[in-house]
């Protein structure tokens, strides 16, 4: 069981909130047109869905190095709230290609929408210093690990979805039982303010909040997807199905553009810190001490697997998505 004092303590949390805040208020949200251009020997336009977060990085990166440019194409990018939204855009054909979450490519999958993943973007830690997204408790918490949470309310960002599933699969592995837990939706940015104030017992949280929780005093308890797997996956690009079928040259072209993309962003860190301030609210200085997403842009099949087979387990999503129709190439 989990013990907290009343004493809230707010100095970093305050300041990651505006932060938070600042990155989506200061987002685009309409769409552009359909992709076009290209006929006179100038770059083709396709339109990007992106999220105001960190391992949007690549794409970024990949932009201003180059990658796409050299493939003929010119990128349109919108910043959107989130995989649904996306994954809408995309099936009205205001999207041509997206950067999401499985959990939402999955979702849409197996309610028989024709999507095809071309590529990873991001996954979770190779050792639990390294994950970028964990269960947190606030400096006023007793709880130490995963075992203290029996009973506990534990936010999340969205209720049935890949963090409940991943953080109830892992009590599940360390013995506690993950019945007793209740799950209550808080969005990553009310996260600080939702552990200060005892809203939550615990909370799954994503940089920049995770180093705002540690310099604040206090603590990670958990790290479920790496519980799962080292590197276990988190976001991916993809596209329609209608896309690959009727321009595969595109959906190639753009392909080894995003690869290109991940790729540089893995090997990079520095000049992915140096481009997150440009396209999120981050200061500098705080884009030098958070943990960064791991960028991957192979797909581990047998990892999507499990994740496929642990969201079904907790009823995330009603079947299994037809992986190898999914998988493009």
């Amino acid at each position: 069981m989990v013990h907290r004092s009343r004493n809230p303590r707010r100095t970093a949390f305050a300041v990651l909130g505006a932060i938070a805040t600042l990155a989506v208020a200061g987002c685009s949200t309409s769409a552009g047109t359909p992709s076009g251009g290209g006929d006179d020997g100038g770059p083709r336009t396709v339109n990007v869905a992106v999220l105001p977060t960190s391992n949007m990085a690549a794409v970024y990166l990949g932009e201003a190095q180059g990658f796409f440019e050299d493939e003929g194409l010119q990128l349109n990018m919108t910043t959107v709230g989130g995989g649904a939204e996306m994954i809408a855009g995309m099936q009205a054909g205001s999207f041509d290609f997206i950067v999401v979450g499985y959990v939402p490519l999955f979702a849409a999958a197996s309610n028989g929408l024709d999507l095809q993943i071309i590529s990873a973007n991001d996954v979770g830690g190779a050792t639990p210093d390294e994950e970028w997204q964990a269960l947190v408790v606030g400096a006023d918490s007793d709880a130490r690990s995963a075992e203290d949470l029996e009973g506990a309310t534990v936010g999340v960002n969205a209720l049935k979805g890949v963090a409940e599933a991943t953080i109830r699969a892992s009590l599940q592995q360390q013995g506690v039982d993950d019945t007793s837990v209740q799950f209550v939706e808080i969005p990553f940015s009310e996260v600080p303010a939702a552990l200060s104030n005892g809203t939550v017992d615990a909370a799954f949280g994503s940089e920049p909040f995770i180093t705002g929780t540690l310099a604040d005093g206090g603590r990670i308890v958990d790290t479920p997807s790496y519980n799962l797997g080292a590197n276990f996956p988190n976001g991916a690009w993809a596209t329609s199905s209608r896309l690959v079928a009727d321009d595969p040259d595109l959906v190639d072209r753009f392909e080894r553009a995003v690869t290109a993309s991940v790729d540089y962003a893995a090997e990079n860190d520095d000049a992915v810190r140096k481009i997150l301030p440009e396209f999120t609210a981050l200061t500098p200085e705080l884009a030098e001490q958070i943990r960064l997403p791991i960028f991957r842009s192979g797909l581990d099949r047998d990892q999507l697997d499990t994740l496929s087979r642990i969201l079904v387990d907790f009823g995330v999503i009603d079947r299994a998505p037809d992986l190898d129709q999914m998988i493009s190439g």
